[in-house]
């Protein structure tokens, strides 16, 4: 019995030959790497995101009330940066004007970075196409902070409103605790997830992808999401032991691990949308069944 020949048969049966293809997509732009950078870029960015929730929150509401609950609200979306939150609530409890305008300074400069890491992140992954060039870059990544204010602005308004009618007499349904519990809410955070990731699969590679060639990607990458962010909801209250012996380095290891899992997630998901679309595994040097590419350790792209 040929071993080498049957694998060979098994290693150039299609869907197999389209998940090396994938791997090798993932391997041959340092995939690992890249999602580590990000993860660090996104925690950097959090930091004054979050500041600047909370402080305009603070500042529009005047109510301590009003920004406890943007806090919760936050808690419920992202609940393994709960401690990060918390210590955002605790900084800004006095001095929220000056505390928005150091976060927003922030926000400008961490978000638009860690979108030009994103893009390049993506136009190695599809490299076929030329990159964008800096200018291009440098515009996208401030119309994205300016979206963020957007949807900051829109969290602040629907947060503040629910608290007022929460306050008001004779209003029996609780809006606050109806609004953190949809925002926690599996179902909702799935939507979002998958609606998400579709948008950036389809706006972020140098050359937009199909729809058709984008969504499977998305949905299984949104839901994957969802998944390890409750994992890690699981498991952070059973790590409070190793918290309250390493305190904020406990609660930044756990952040980083979040993020460098979802960041890998989102771009095996986005490899796979290019060979979906017609990328290869290699580029343009080795087809589906060709020999698999060297990758970086830890890539999974072995």
């Amino acid at each position: 019995m040929d071993v080498a020949a049957i694998l060979a048969r098994v290693l150039d049966e299609p869907r197999v030959a389209r998940v090396r293809a994938v791997l090798d997509t993932y391997g041959a732009a340092a995939g690992g790497l890249l999602a580590n950078g990000l993860a660090f870029s996104a925690l950097f960015a959090a930091i004054p995101t979050t500041l600047l929730i909370l402080g305009v929150a603070g500042w529009i509401a005047g109510d301590p009330a009003a920004r406890a609950a943007v806090a919760d609200a936050l808690i419920a979306a992202f609940p393994p940066l709960q401690d990060l939150i918390k210590g955002s609530l605790d900084a800004i409890a006095e001095g929220a004007a000056l505390t928005s305008f150091i976060a927003i300074i922030g926000l400008v400069w961490t978000v638009s970075q860690l979108y030009g890491a994103l893009d390049l992140a993506f136009a190695r992954i599809f490299s076929i196409d030329p990159e964008r060039d800096i200018v291009r870059r440098t515009a996208r990544g401030l119309l994205v902070v300016a979206m963020l204010v957007g949807v900051i602005v829109g969290l602040i308004v629907i947060t503040t409103v629910a608290s007022a009618l929460d306050a008001l007499p004779k209003v029996d349904v609780p809006f606050s605790t109806t609004l953190s519990a949809v925002a926690s809410s599996i179902p909702f955070q799935i939507v979002l997830a998958i609606g998400s990731v579709l948008i950036v699969y389809r706006t972020l590679p140098p050359r937009a992808p199909r729809w058709r060639s984008a969504f499977l990607p998305a949905l299984v990458v949104g839901t994957a999401i969802v998944v390890l962010t409750q994992i890690f909801t699981f498991l952070v209250p059973r790590l409070v032991g190793v918290a309250a012996l390493a305190g904020s380095l406990a609660s930044a290891f756990i952040a980083l691990a979040w993020l460098s899992f979802g960041f890998q997630a989102l771009l095996y998901g986005a490899s796979w949308v290019r060979v979906r679309d017609g990328g290869t595994g290699q580029s343009g040097s080795a087809g589906l069944g060709g020999p698999a590419a060297a990758a970086e350790p830890g890539s999974g792209g072995q």
